[in-house]
């Protein structure tokens, strides 16, 4: 049986990369195992990772995922070579190693002694130390360490696409035509850093490229400071505008990836289109996790009379989410059906072949007619390479090797007919470059995590919290891998592998009440951030009016955070914290 390849995307999440963490370590150490087991090897069907892309904090785990696979498959088992679901670097990083006290710890002095006042409200120094020693680290010949080597789920042919998702503050100009040829500049915002990683390439200079690029990708608008890359000319269109200076380099600054691109799905199928080039699309899978719940947010209650400032504003932030943060997702399921349809087409085109309802020859010669028409019309786009009608052609003969076959192979007048009524079908439908995605997804809810307040920042607070949503991650996944739909045929399943213990989840913790959190977390929390506000303040207010604006904002803030914890959430019920185990 064929290998079948598996590309992963990872959402954003803030402390709840957590529960990414707990759902990649289940997935990776299912592989693990299933591609040792004897059955395996003797029927060939592996499993290999060849894409990982991420956004936020799902873009920090993909490339610890991404270095871990690479070179250091020990990372993931214990010393006798079994599963280890609590000592590895993914529940290291997002479970024992960031902390509210860690986050808090802020020091106003310049980078990168400290964190400077005006740029941060937590410490972004605590995140540059997480990935300087999980991605960083060195042998004595200066190079990334091997750590029992490559991991079985990597191929090592074609090895791992890396994709992170930025969002770029300075901006990137593009030029287009209009109709008169006047050129129209538009500034886009969403960046992406593509790297493709060799197994046998463990330059430190890579990963020093990767590891910054993750805190960027990671950098949460306003809790953490923007991140400046220094990025090529070649990483970029084409049609990208000249920027000012040395024209092969330029530095720019970014944030949180996640606030354009939180579920990059399309970032991943175009490194997959690297690897695959638009074949084997029966044995290619794709992996979506997050801990959102993929629902909508209807509100029909609104009018023009109940809606306050405070409501629109809110709303709006939910107007966002709702049409940027899915729209990848909601992009592959809309490819999906038109591929559906496409196939029905090709299929009904066939049988009118084979019954002579169509006559070849007519059908052939128009075809050629109309394709001719289309490629020496289509627009070019310097972001994709373009496919010339021969490489289509062929490509399409492997595609729907079936139906050609049933009429005599792609040599044929009836085959070359079929063939090319596909492409004209596939180019007018602008679908070349596209590919159905079978999308499995590893999301939850709310009211089964418990860091998902205060916009998925409560995980911070507590490890008892991250190891709740960690191992309810590791749950979510298992049961994916039980689902007997995942196991049909033609699917990425069966997986053959025996489950490591979960430890008991306290159910306490379930949809976390924000006043239910320990006082202790509260006023670590107040007084860091009250602590912060009075550095901004040293900085910025004039020396006269510094103690009476202090005073001022300590107060605010206290009566705020105080307000916010105590305050019940509505639709969702939890015990208190303190009885957590």
């Amino acid at each position: 049986m064929p290998t079948k390849y598996l590309a992963i995307t990872i959402a954003g999440a803030v402390s709840l990369g957590s529960y990414e963490a707990g759902a990649m370590y289940e997935i990776l150490d299912a592989i693990r195992q299933h591609n040792e087991h004897p059955d395996t090897i003797a029927k060939g069907d592996f499993i290999r990772i060849d894409v990982i892309t991420g956004a936020s904090a799902g873009g920090m785990t993909a490339a610890i995922l991404a270095q871990k696979l690479l070179f250091q498959k020990d990372t993931f088992v214990g010393a006798d070579g079994t599963s280890s679901p609590y000592q590895n670097p993914l529940y290291d990083a997002w479970v024992k190693t960031i902390s509210l006290a860690g986050l808090v710890d802020t020091a106003d002095k310049p980078i990168p002694e400290g964190d400077p006042a005006t740029l941060s409200l937590f410490s972004s120094n605590l995140i540059e130390r997480i990935a300087h020693d999980t991605l960083l680290q060195q042998d004595s010949s200066g190079q990334v360490p091997q750590l029992g080597g490559m991991h079985n789920a990597v191929d090592p042919q074609r090895g791992i696409g890396l994709g992170l998702a930025l969002t770029n503050i300075n901006g990137l100009n593009y030029q287009r035509k209009m109709f008169d040829q006047t050129p129209f500049l538009y500034t886009d915002f969403s960046d992406q850093l593509i790297r493709p990683l060799a197994v046998g390439d463990r330059s430190l200079g890579t990963w020093t490229e990767i590891a910054a690029a993750a805190v960027g990708c990671g950098a949460f608008p306003f809790a953490f400071r923007t991140k400046d890359l220094d990025r090529p000319r070649a990483d970029f269109s084409d049609t990208l505008e000249p920027w000012p200076g040395d024209p092969t380099n330029h530095v720019f600054t970014y944030t949180d990836g996640g606030v354009l691109q939180n579920q990059p799905l399309g970032m991943a199928k175009n490194l997959v289109d690297q690897h695959d080039n638009h074949l084997g699309t029966e044995q290619r899978f794709y992996l979506f996790v997050s801990p959102s719940s993929m629902k909508g947010v209807q509100n029909l209650s609104l009018t023009e009379v109940n809606v306050t400032l405070l409501g629109i504003a809110k709303r709006l932030i939910e107007t966002y989410l709702g049409q940027a943060i899915y729209r990848d997702w909601i992009q592959a399921q809309d490819v999906n059906a038109q591929i559906l349809l496409l196939d029905a087409r090709a299929e009904q085109l066939a049988a009118a072949l084979r019954s002579k309802e169509l006559d070849a020859a007519t059908l052939n010669r128009a075809a050629q007619h109309v394709l001719a028409l289309m490629y020496s019309t289509a627009p070019s786009d310097a972001r994709r390479k373009r496919e010339s009608e021969a490489e289509a052609l062929a490509r399409l003969a492997q595609q729907y090797a079936d139906e050609v076959a049933s009429l005599g192979g792609p040599n044929s007048t009836e085959g070359m007919a079929l063939l090319r009524g596909i492409l004209t079908l596939e180019m007018a439908a602008n679908l070349g470059d596209r590919d159905r995605m079978r999308i499995y997804g590893i999301v939850t809810e709310d009211a089964k995590l418990a860091g998902a307040g205060i916009f998925a920042f409560i995980g911070f607070f507590d490890q008892a919290f991250r190891d709740h949503d960690y191992d309810w991650g590791r749950t979510v996944a298992r049961k994916l891998l039980a689902n007997p739909a995942f196991n049909a045929g033609g699917e990425l399943g069966p997986i053959r592998f025996t489950p490591a213990p979960i430890r008991p989840i306290n159910a306490s913790l379930d949809g976390l009440l924000l006043k239910d959190i320990p006082k202790s977390d509260v006023k670590t929390f107040k007084d860091g951030v009250i602590r912060r506000a009075r550095q901004i303040i040293r900085d910025k207010v004039p020396l006269l009016l510094r103690i009476p604006v202090s005073l001022v904002v300590t107060f605010i803030l206290e009566a705020l955070i105080d307000w916010e914890f105590s305050r019940a959430t509505q639709g969702v019920s939890a015990s208190k914290a303190e009885q957590r185990s």
